[in-house]
């Protein structure tokens, strides 16, 4: 039985636009929003100069002017956090920032007891503390009463939060919030860090200090991405740049926990990963447990004997968390299963003993394991109330929910994935009720499975070191900015094997076309071992990670769902990827010789590929780049040369590091004409003939010396055409200008060549390309009169590939000639468009 999983593949519309990047690249940028080549630069080579303005943001600079009022009158301000990653990175931020600039500052962050949020308590004691001015991070948007009790206390509070406005502004000073509908600047993505950090931003830029505030951004980062906010656009810069931070932060706690928890973080390349589940979890475990303060001590002390204190404590709780939170999962699923409430639409677990500081993340696991949303209650008997967190699915707004039933609780929050509230015991069975009765009109039974989203299909043999450096481009990944899901289909399998201690994974090599991916994991998938064993051949959603084993780079499927195979395919997607390969592609190759400005070369024996100085080898390619190349070689006979990027030496070897481009120069030792257009022929489209319209093209030229214009509709092989011209007059030692519409014509070249649809001069050019008729007394007029063949039929890319006799510009030289004999001969034939390129 498979999985209640759905495939979406979310390419269908996609067109290529830009001609540097691979297709599978272009496809995972439009799945992203990333359309326009404007997007696309911002989004590759965007730097933290391409920052919104903080001003767009409304209230920043009148927040700004607040805060400088008080350094001027020395007055103290304190930072009000949360006690959440973001909260606690917030409150450092600002910490940090505002001291650096030599003002009076102090913070506090509620315990998990006191509930989230800003508390009248709390403002009290601020107050006696003698706070004149009060800056919430993370928190304060919907706090209207407690904002009211502030300005009555004779304190004024400027708020910056990111959560969802649901009622009127609080009446604060100055209130700045991404999702303000009077934002200039329509982004509204910022964590409660990134909304802190724009303000501070703001504020360094009045006192000409921009670039000092950047140096902070590690610790914004690591609020940002525990926070789980999209990465994209500007929170994507931040996180960018503070994740390159971490490996050597300036921060004296920081700096020390990286040390403790990676073995070697200054060689490290940080990811969201590491922060998501390594170095998060140990700030969230204060809050969780005991109180986020000694979190926020970590960030901000200098002292190395305190912070080395701190990060014990911190991970000893930390382990801590863990056993609680395993303990209450496993109760929680024990419920689930023997009340059968997996059932139900919406999964509601209510009970005493619940620890409220990790009930979140049950409620994640519970949501991953079942796929429904999921709210986990902490019962509080003495308190007369339970407290929630809420996790949900994609289809199910959460808030949303909430809202329609707000009379039933005493206080909530969220988003529409996650939210909590708190609520009086003897209404939770009424709130299950309503919960579930909501979920039933508003969710259909395809919002039950669970959706796997793919980016694209990926040709096995495109799986190498080319392909993982360009997909880097696209990093750091995240939320709204996904690791990339890749589907294969129609692979077989060998090597099919349970792994693991308790042989609850599930391992197995991948083989497709002739090319071979080993030791490829799915995790916690012992129910699918008789699924698979079943069928012979299977359809693959993964997702890709290179590592480093003993200094050499491995390629890694991690799978995400398979699914039994339900067409035969041809190959055709495969040569269309390998054909429309993009050069130079980059690679590596592992050496023991101290290389020094040697020259390179790339040579092919037998089934090996490998990198040599002169004839001498010195290396070779790993196995997924030699056999792009040999393929490359084997069906359109392309010839390759080799120039160094870089050297790393390590302990095992040297890492070169090298660009690998296509060998466009062609190169003769005749001096006969016919046997340099046959040998210029064979470098172009090897042993197949020129179309007809080709034929006519090139004898007019070099046969009858005459100019031409030639009518025809794009795909007709005239590029081919320009090709042979350009070749041909290098060997003379001559040049060709070739002219593209929009482009102009210079002087000072022998043959020049027009290609477009401008309405020009017709006699300035030896060779006028166009899809208009153009009549000229003075050149040659050639129209276009192929027709297609009735055994032909015409069909898609998609179709092309169910058929067995099939043509397209991408098969193998070989496989061309046998098509072309075939379709002569008048046999049925499937063919892309492009077959008018022979005809």
């Amino acid at each position: 039985m498979m999985r209640n999983t759905k495939w979406i593949f979310k390419s269908e519309k996609f067109r290529s636009i830009n001609d540097n990047l691979d297709k599978e690249i272009e496809q995972i940028l439009y799945n992203r929003g990333i359309e326009s080549k404007d997007e696309i630069e911002f989004f590759i080579n965007g730097t933290l100069e391409n920052l919104m303005n903080p001003s767009d943001l409304s209230d920043v600079d009148k927040g700004v002017e607040r805060i400088l009022k008080a350094k001027e009158n020395n007055e103290t301000i304190w930072i009000y956090g949360d006690y959440d990653v973001d909260g606690i990175t917030s409150t450092s931020l600002c910490y940090l920032a505002l001291k650096e600039l030599e003002i009076n500052v102090k913070y506090y962050i509620p315990l998990r007891d006191e509930g989230y949020g800003l508390n009248k308590d709390a403002l009290n004691y601020i107050k006696e503390e003698g706070g004149n001015l009060i800056i919430t991070v993370d928190c304060g948007i919907s706090s209207i009463s407690e904002v009211e009790h502030c300005n009555a206390l004779g304190m004024d509070m400027i708020i910056t939060d990111h959560h969802e406005i649901n009622n009127e502004l609080p009446p604060a000073h100055a209130i700045v919030n991404p999702k303000r509908e009077d934002n200039k600047n329509s982004y509204k993505y910022f964590a409660g860090v990134g909304t802190a950090f724009m303000l501070l931003l703001a504020l360094y830029k009045k006192l000409d200090k921009k670039n000092e505030i950047y140096k902070y951004l590690d610790i914004v980062a690591i609020g940002t991405i525990a926070d789980i906010v999209p990465l994209k656009g500007e929170n994507r810069l931040l996180v960018k740049r503070g994740l390159e931070l971490l490996k050597s932060s300036k921060w004296q706690g920081l700096n020390m926990l990286m040390k403790r928890l990676f073995e070697n973080p200054m060689e490290k390349k940080f990811d969201t990963y590491d922060v998501g589940f390594i170095i998060a979890p140990i700030f969230n475990a204060a809050g969780r447990l005991e109180d986020a303060k000694m979190a926020v001590e970590l960030f901000v002390s200098n002292c190395h004997i305190t912070c080395d204190k701190l990060i014990y404590e911190l991970i000893n709780k930390n382990s801590e968390r863990k056993e609680i939170q395993e303990e209450i999962l496993k109760k929680a699923i024990d419920k689930i299963e023997n009340e059968k409430l997996d059932e139900n639409s919406v999964i509601v677990v209510a009970e005493k003993k619940f620890h409220h500081g990790v009930i979140g993340i049950v409620a994640s696991k519970i949501l991953d394991r079942y796929y429904k949303p999921t709210i986990i209650m902490e019962i509080k008997p003495l308190e007369g109330i339970a407290t929630a967190s809420c996790r949900s699915t994609e289809a199910f707004n959460m808030i949303e929910a909430l809202n329609s039933m707000r009379d039933i609780f005493i206080k909530y929050g969220g988003h529409a994935g996650a939210a909590g509230f708190s609520i009086a015991i003897e209404n939770i069975e009424e709130f299950s009720k309503r919960m579930n009765e909501y979920a039933v009109e508003n969710l259909n039974s395809e919002d039950t499975k669970k959706p796997i989203k793919i980016d694209c299909e990926l040709s096995m043999i495109k799986i190498s070191f080319d392909l993982m450096d360009k997909l880097s481009l696209l990093e750091p990944y995240g939320f709204g900015n996904a690791s990339p899901m890749f589907a294969i289909r129609n692979c077989k399998y060998t090597n099919f094997r349970a792994i693991g201690k308790e042989k609850n994974h599930l391992m197995m090599d991948l083989i497709k076309n002739g090319v071979e991916m080993k030791n490829c994991v799915w995790f916690n998938s012992e129910d699918m071992l008789e699924t698979i064993l079943n069928n012979k051949e299977i359809d693959v959603a993964f997702k890709l990670k290179m590592e480093t084993y003993k200094d050499k780079y491995q390629y890694k499927i991690f799978i995400e769902d398979i699914k039994p195979s339900k067409k035969i395919m041809n190959d055709i997607k495969d040569l269309e990827s390998l054909y429309n390969l993009k050069f130079p592609i980059k690679s590596i190759f592992y050496t023991r010789r101290d290389l020094e400005n040697e020259k390179l070369n790339i040579s092919f024996i037998n089934e090996e590929v490998s990198i040599n100085i002169g004839r001498n080898s010195i290396g070779f390619l790993d196995n997924q780049t030699k056999l792009i190349l040999k393929k490359l070689n084997d069906y359109y006979g392309y010839r390759f040369n080799v120039k160094i990027d870089k050297i790393i030496r390590k302990d095992e070897n040297y890492n070169v590091h090298i660009w690998i481009h296509k060998d466009d120069e062609f190169k003769t030792l005749s001096f006969e004409t016919g046997k340099i257009f046959k040998e210029i022929k064979e470098f172009l489209i090897g042993d197949l003939e020129y179309n007809s319209l080709q034929k006519k093209v090139l004898k007019t030229i070099f046969k009858d010396k005459k100019n031409v214009v030639v009518s025809c509709k794009p795909g007709r092989g005239m590029d081919t055409v320009v090709k042979t011209i350009e070749m041909y007059y290098k060997m003379l030692g001559k040049k060709v200008l070739i002219v593209k519409e929009g482009k102009r014509r210079e002087e000072g070249y022998d043959f020049y060549v027009y290609m477009g649809n401008e309405v020009l001069e017709v006699s300035d050019y030896n060779l006028f390309v166009t899809n208009n008729k153009i009549y000229c007394d003075t050149v040659e007029y050639i129209e276009d009169d192929y027709k297609i063949p009735s055994n032909v039929e015409v069909v898609s890319i998609d179709e092309l590939e169910y058929h067995e006799n099939i043509f397209s510009i991408m098969l193998p030289l070989k496989d061309k000639k046998r098509i072309i004999e075939s379709m002569n001969k008048g046999e049925k034939i499937f063919a892309s468009e492009d077959i008018r390129t022979i005809l």
